[in-house]
């Protein structure tokens, strides 16, 4: 376990001569108590790989209070070596940034790269929103997108409604993530049955075999969760690469500044 641990880091190692950030996705489908401690777990494990990490909140509008992503596309001027500076973690709204890359006029991949250049060069761009505007973005791309899910019957509908659309629109294979919080009695046996109720509509209906990833949710921050760990390196293995661009768009000669923020801090 330790020599295919190893090899696995030696190859995201790999991945720094690779100029440009990297992109991974997180489904929201409505199911917060299993998206947001799987996200910010995520976020953890790769910090702690030495990533600064900007996660992407489609579930947040940017507004005059709380600029976010639809600033920073709409910018007139920008200077690279601010992404030199960006703090280890930040969370950035975007929901009008994410929906607008979705209207363009180009394939989403392409629109996509011109976020190269706005975040640090060996960093990791986490996209976290509803599938909707997933699937015109990276339909096709390779990613993995992590499909967080608990044992509630509206999870259980709205986790198989995203599926559906992930597979038959996106063509996008999601790693499925069963969060399970530590020490819950029966939490387990209970979250098994709603896993099973997934697979068994997905073979049904989708004539598609999936299976889940069991996590289980620390009840403290403290220490590293190997689960994680292994599965941040599996995902950074399929990340999208977002190519630096030449000639970049256009930003404000006044950038707004985006500190590290504990978004899901209140998810626990």
């Amino acid at each position: 376990m330790l020599d295919r641990h190893a090899n696995q880091a030696e190859g995201l190692l790999g991945l720094v001569s690779q100029r440009g950030p990297r992109m991974l996705a997180v489904v929201h489908h409505g199911d917060e108590q299993a998206e947001l401690p799987l996200l910010w777990q995520l976020c953890l494990s790769l910090v702690s790989f030495g990533h600064a990490v900007t996660v992407l909140d489609a579930t947040k509008p940017e507004s005059d209070a709380n600029p976010g992503l639809a600033e920073l596309l709409d910018s007139a001027h920008w200077n690279d070596n601010a992404s030199r500076d960006a703090p280890a973690w930040t969370v950035l709204p975007a929901g009008k940034g994410i929906q607008s890359l979705c209207t363009l006029r180009v394939p989403g991949l392409q629109s996509l790269q011109q976020l190269g250049h706005l975040f640090p060069q060996e960093g990791v761009v986490i996209l976290y929103c509803k599938v909707e505007w997933m699937t015109p973005l990276i339909a096709g791309s390779g990613i993995e997108p992590l499909l967080a899910v608990s044992q509630s019957r509206t999870s259980l509908i709205t986790s198989y409604l995203a599926l559906k659309r992930l597979l038959i629109t996106g063509k996008l294979r999601p790693t499925i993530v069963n969060m399970i919080q530590e020490g819950a009695p029966n939490r387990e046996d209970t979250q098994q049955q709603a896993i099973s109720s997934l697979s068994d509509c997905a073979k049904k209906f989708l004539g598609q075999d999936v299976k889940a990833i069991n996590i289980i949710e620390p009840s403290s921050e403290e220490g590293q969760n190997d689960d994680i760990q292994r599965l941040t390196l599996r995902l950074m293995e399929n990340a999208l690469p977002l190519a630096s661009m030449k000639t970049p768009i256009a930003v404000s000669p006044h950038m707004p500044h985006f500190g590290h923020v504990d978004h899901f801090a209140g998810s626990h």
